[in-house]
């Protein structure tokens, strides 16, 4: 459990510039947590394709899928506290520097009206940190 959750926030927050080709079972993994949280906030895979933080980035279609990510992958707890230490510590070395970069700027967050828009301002700081390796799956 512990490299899943660090593949899936490595996926969700940071590119290292080249391609990653994920053993089989992780792969699985990353396409069930999107899976999960397509089919849980209803948007489309269109909808997905077309966001663009940089223009749109508390697109309400997406605010809520972030959210399901962060749950799924246990990175906010139901009550809305993100979880920094277990996400720290189940980085993968590759990516551990710059993801401990990028959160100690995330730190403090504006929590927003709901866990949707509180999920929606922790990845748009974490695109601000790190906008060159930020990406969502």
């Amino acid at each position: 459990m512990k490299f899943k959750s660090s593949v899936i926030y490595f996926l969700m927050s940071f590119s290292m510039g080249y391609c990653i080709t994920l053993p089989p079972e992780l792969q699985e993994y990353v396409d069930d947590l999107h899976k999960i949280c397509v089919g849980k906030t209803g948007i489309s895979e269109s909808d997905h394709s077309a966001y663009d933080i940089q223009k749109n980035p508390h697109d309400p279609k997406l605010m809520c899928y972030m959210k399901c990510l962060m749950l799924e992958a246990k990175w906010m707890g139901a009550d809305g506290t993100i979880q920094y230490d277990f996400i720290i510590d189940t980085a993968h070395p590759q990516i551990k520097d710059l993801l401990v970069a990028a959160i100690s700027k995330c730190r403090v967050i504006d929590a927003g009206a709901d866990l949707c828009e509180k999920a929606s301002n922790f990845n748009m700081c974490m695109y601000k940190a790190d906008p060159v390796n930020w990406f969502l799956i």
